[in-house]
């Protein structure tokens, strides 16, 4: 791990960002392949990745990590569950997969604990995971977000060895129709999560929806704002995952006049940075499911609607929620954690340095933004997050 390649700076493609102005929805369904996973594209391919991106808003890019280090992963992720929700939970005994099982299990998400596990840091700091974001983002200068782990329970023919039976577990399948954007179009404001949000109070509501995009940190109807997942084992259709709207990027601006109220609405709820999509609304009939191998990147532009659909099947759904943004991005800045946040087994590249935000990027605007105050608030949540990691892994 720590791979400490220098990250040398290509000339990138240049991006294009829709305006979002479509008058009407063009439906932009990803190609599968022979083996009915989404087409996918190397790391090098950055002018056919980039095209294919700004057309549908979402892209795959294959063997951004190996096998050895995907099972790793997999195996921080059980270790994960040990330590912060149950010791007794074991890989091979569905038994232990009922008490103890973490929040938000029914969106496939690992509860809201942050992963800092050697492969999951080391994963961060991915020389082609980087290069992935920067042909994306049309930036070198970038910061990697700081979240969790997703994994979803089989549900079908699951062998119980204490009974020596196999049972179908329909109560663990996540909920069927989980689609949102984690951005408001009409306020501007995006989800932060895993960085640490400039503006003070991230989980307030905007005074005014209708100019709150004057804002500087109110940006994300004017740049570029990426999410992605990696697969740690293959994710096929029937093992759950991944769906979403390919194409709405282009008809965003069109939607958000048309759904007004449903963004007012959403403002003022406990997120002004999440908006639900109703279950009436007729873009739902172009979701598509996105299956993905292991050792994938799955990127999607925030702007698309997106959620993730149920397991049915006899294998686990694993990820990490993992993606970047550029430094020039006022909206956010590194998360605030400190080296002795890490596992002392993980060892810090000279590209994860600057990626989690312990060192500067070359730029003067880089170091001015490197020495920017705080926001007190997201510092006192890291560090009861540091108190809650130091307990659980005690006990």
């Amino acid at each position: 791990m720590g791979n400490t390649q220098s990250s040398t700076i290509l000339n990138l493609p240049k991006i294009h960002l829709s305006n979002g102005n479509d008058e009407i929805f063009r439906p932009a369904p990803l190609p599968l392949d022979q083996d009915g996973f989404i087409v996918s594209f190397t790391v090098d391919q950055q002018n056919e990745m980039l095209e294919f991106f700004e057309k549908h808003g979402v892209v795959v890019v294959s063997n951004v990590l190996p096998n050895e280090q995907c099972q790793c992963s997999v195996d921080e992720v059980w270790l994960f569950l040990r330590d912060m929700c149950n010791r007794n939970i074991e890989p091979d005994k569905p038994e232990s997969w009922i008490k103890g099982w973490p929040n938000f299990s029914k969106f496939g998400i690992l509860g809201n604990d942050r992963w800092l596990y050697p492969q999951a840091c080391d994963n961060r700091q991915n020389p082609n995971i980087y290069q992935v974001f920067r042909t994306l983002l049309g930036e070198h200068e970038l910061t990697v977000n700081i979240t969790r782990a997703g994994m979803m329970r089989p549900t079908k023919n699951i062998y119980f060895p204490s009974t020596n039976q196999t049972e179908d577990r329909d109560d663990w399948k996540t909920i069927s129709e989980w689609l949102h954007l984690d951005m408001n179009p009409l306020t501007g404001r995006s989800t932060t999560f895993g960085f640490e949000s400039v503006a003070e109070g991230h989980f307030d509501s905007s005074s005014d929806p209708s100019t709150a995009q004057i804002k500087s940190t109110n940006n994300g109807m004017r740049v570029r704002k990426l999410q992605g997942i990696l697969a740690l084992v293959d994710c096929r259709e029937e093992d759950g995952g991944f769906h979403a709207v390919p194409g709405f990027q282009h008809f965003i601006q069109t939607w958000t006049k048309k759904n007004q109220q449903l963004c007012i609405d959403a403002n003022q709820s406990g997120d002004p940075t999440t908006v639900q999509i109703p279950k009436d609304d007729p873009i739902r009939q172009y979701i598509q499911r996105m299956p993905i191998r292991k050792g994938s990147l799955l990127v999607w532009d925030s702007r698309l609607p997106h959620g993730n659909f149920p397991n049915n099947s006899n294998q686990m759904r694993i990820v990490q929620y993992l993606h970047m943004a550029p430094i020039s991005d006022e909206a956010i800045r590194p998360y605030p954690l400190t080296k002795e946040d890490l596992p002392s087994e993980f060892h810090l590249s000279e590209l994860g340095e600057k990626l989690y935000g312990f060192k500067s990027w070359e730029s003067s605007l880089a170091k001015k933004r490197f020495r920017e105050e705080r926001n007190s608030r997201v510092l006192e949540t890291a560090n009861f997050e540091r108190q809650v990691r130091t307990v659980m892994k005690s006990q």
